[in-house]
Parts: structure tokens; C-alpha cells; sequence
């Protein structure tokens, strides 16, 4: 998707100084932007900000009131200048102006722009918002009880992220014990005998109806209320989903979901919802039943940890740099963190999958001293720069950054 883009210069300059300008910018990042003022109404940038540029270029000084004309209050503004005819001196006055009155803007120099490649992060975290926009999310049971931090209001998810969430109660939802046998279960596990997995297989069989009737893109489902009462969990169907690239998250965790979300927007992957088991000498401890199977290498079944019940996801994870993910239940804070897996242990005190990451001694005493939550996600690879540009675009808080 193009970014819009601005140029912007003294009242004075000569359309050649314009067009030199804009001459630079194709070169230095070819196909990424669209001239705002060429713009076909529109055809750019997040819905409800078609009256601002994503992006504006200062090319010189004196510029400075053309800028503040067109910056908008509800997004993020990237500022672009170079260090020729005061164009990074009148950058910086913007700059200022804009932080006595809320306004958020981003300023870099374009040298600094073309060697971290920032237009083409910001035109795919733009893509990433607006394929979110409208996407419906199921909320199926309810939130567990026991996630006080972890419910994200109807309101909040539709002003933040442009997510839709619906709630179904089991009351209005078909009978899951009544499936039949979903057969790409019993296949996929069919080395891990899938004749005593029946009950589970009927599971992902009732998943997607609920996800089919509903048009969901999404869901979350409160599992431990089936393990309770009639000893069936939701791991191997929740893990099997997650691979396939649909966010299925557990415990109705809405925060987990909303973040799972954005980042298969943002990376193509659908992370891993762990819990934060332990936290100790620079490590932390992610464990839970529900890994992807995408993201473990070998696996074997195991019960469900907390009850000793039907059947869960016990596999050694095969990532090895990982990017840590958490926001809160505002949406309006976020931790990010990029650490290393240094082990897969198989503690007994933890849920099935586990995987010990290092991070930095920052990022430890972060989520050690002020977490945002007990559920983490983690992604494959170091994607710590996108996540906190799609926040800084949203105006969540990357914390402690």
C-alpha cells in the first residue's frame, strides 16, 4: 500500500526545486509513495485520516506553517528532512509545535529513513491497520475468571485497532459434545493415536461452524469450562488453528487475541500465547498447551497441565530469536522485546510446551517489575521495530521505551 506523501518547501521555491525533490524521494525509496497532492481521495492511509498525509517531506526551510496545516491529532505523522537549505531546522520547529499540543509526529533525517528502510515499515504497518479494520473477533464462553487484566471492552478494540467483538455465550452456541470426529484432526495426529482422540477431534468440527455461521477471523475460547465439566480440551484443535494462520487464543483471553491479530497482520505468523511460568536469573519461563504446531519442531501428546485431563501439545519450540509481545487491556500500552530461546525445559510445575528466553537486563527488569499482564506472545525472528512503529501509529504506549 502507498504511503501519501507531502512535499513541502519555502512559499518561493521554483516547481524544478519541487521536482528535484520529489526526484530524490522516488530514488531513495522507489515505489513506497503516493503525492497527497495528486491524491485520488481515499486511496491511502488508515480510513477516517483521508484529510492528512502519512507523510511529510520538508525539502527547505520556511515551510514550517505549510506543515502544521495539514498534520492530523488521530495518527502518527512521519516528518522526513534532509540536512540541505534548512530543511531538518524547519522539521525540528514542527516538531516542537506539535508536542506542546498532542500531536503525533515522527522525525527522521532521510539518510537515517533509507538505511533502516522506515517508509516501507511504515506503508506495511499502514496495510497491517487497515486489513484489521473490520475484522471480527469471537469471544466464544466468556474471559476466565481468573484474567483480571486481560478483557478488552467492545469500544476500546473498535476505536484502537478497528476490531469488531462478538460475544457468544454457550447458551446460543450448539452442543460441542455432539460433533462427530473432525477428520484433519485425526489426521494431522494420526501418529499419536487419534482412536482416543475423538472427543478432541469433534472440538475443532464445532470451532469451525462457530467460526463459519459467524464469519469470524478470529476467536478466543473460554476452554477450561469444557475440561471441567466434561474432561474435553481445546489444545490440539487451538494449535492446529494457529498454524493454519487463523489466531485461536484460550481462557478468552481478548488482550492475547487483539495482539495475536496485529502481529499475523503485521508478520504473517500467528504467535505463540504463553504463560509467564517463572521468572528467574535473567530468564523467563513461557509455558503453555496450546503451541502452534508450526512453531514446535517435535511434539508429543501429554495431558492437560492443570487438570491431568484429555490431551495437550507437549513440543519443543523451534524458534530461536523471538520477539516478545504484550499489550494491555486498554490497548493503549504495549511491551516489546527481542530475546533469545535458551532452553526447552520440561518442568514439571509448568503447562506442557516450554521455552526459557533471555533478555536483555532492561527488558528482565520490565517484565519482571511492571508487567502488563500474565500471557506473552511469542514470534519468530526480531520484529521489535514494527511492533512498536504500529503502536507509535496508534498511539499505544510502547512502555518504558
Amino acid at each position: 500500500m502507498a504511503l501519501r506523501i507531502k512535499t513541502i518547501a519555502h512559499r518561493n521555491a521554483e516547481p524544478a526545486f519541487m521536482a528535484a525533490g520529489r526526484k530524490r524521494l522516488d530514488k531513495l525509496f522507489p515505489n513506497v509513495f503516493e503525492y497527497f497532492d495528486d491524491a485520488i481521495p481515499g486511496g491511502g492511509g488508515i480510513p477516517g485520516g483521508d484529510g492528512s498525509p502519512d507523510v511529510i517531506c520538508f525539502l527547505s526551510g520556511g515551510s514550517e506553517q505549510e506543515a502544521i496545516s495539514v498534520l492530523s491529532p488521530d495518527k502518527l505523522t512521519l516528518l522526513l528532512a534532509g540536512f540541505e537549505d534548512n530543511a531538518f531546522a524547519a522539521a525540528m520547529e514542527v516538531v516542537a509545535w506539535a508536542g506542546n499540543r498532542g500531536v503525533p509526529v515522527m522525525l527522521v533525517s532521510l539518510q537515517e529513513a533509507e538505511e533502516i528502510q522506515l517508509p516501507e515499515k511504515l506503508a506495511l504497518v499502514c496495510k497491517a491497520l487497515k486489513n484489521l479494520r473490520g475484522k471480527r473477533a469471537g469471544l466464544i464462553g466468556g474471559v476466565s475468571h481468573w484474567l483480571v487484566a486481560s478483557a478488552v471492552h467492545k469500544e476500546v478494540a473498535r476505536k484502537v485497532l478497528g476490531l469488531e467483538i462478538l460475544h457468544l455465550p454457550w447458551e446460543v452456541l450448539p452442543d460441542y459434545k455432539a460433533f462427530p470426529p473432525d477428520p484433519e484432526l485425526l489426521e494431522v495426529f494420526r501418529q499419536h493415536r487419534p482412536e482416543k482422540l475423538t472427543s478432541e477431534a469433534g472440538i475443532l468440527g464445532f470451532l469451525k461452524q462457530v467460526v463459519n455461521e459467524h464469519r469470524l477471523d478470529a476467536m478466543t475460547l473460554e476452554c477450561f469450562t469444557m475440561v471441567r465439566d466434561h474432561d474435553i480440551t481445546a489444545c490440539l484443535s487451538l494449535g492446529l488453528l494457529n498454524s493454519q494462520g487463523f489466531p485461536a487464543g484460550c481462557e478468552g483471553d481478548m488482550v492475547s487475541l487483539a495482539g495475536m491479530m496485529l502481529a499475523k497482520e503485521l508478520t504473517g505468523v500467528v504467535p505463540w500465547m504463553a504463560n509467564v511460568a517463572a521468572i528467574r536469573g535473567g530468564t523467563i519461563l513461557f509455558a503453555h498447551c496450546t503451541a502452534p504446531l508450526n512453531l514446535v519442531g517435535s511434539f508429543q501428546l501429554d495431558s492437560h497441565f492443570e487438570t491431568g485431563k484429555s490431551a495437550a501439545i507437549k513440543g519443543e519450540t523451534n524458534m530461536d530469536q523471538v520477539t516478545v509481545f504484550r499489550m494491555n487491556e486498554k490497548l493503549d500500552k504495549a511491551f516489546v522485546a527481542e530475546g533469545k530461546i535458551v532452553s526447552r525445559p520440561s518442568h514439571g510445575f509448568a503447562c506442557r510446551t516450554q521455552s526459557e528466553v533471555a533478555l536483555s537486563p532492561s527488558d528482565y527488569e520490565k517484565i519482571k517489575s511492571h508487567p502488563l499482564g500474565n500471557h506473552h506472545l511469542l514470534l519468530p525472528g526480531n520484529h521489535k521495530d514494527l511492533l512498536e512503529l504500529a503502536c507509535r501509529y496508534k498511539g499505544i504506549q510502547v512502555v518504558w521505551q
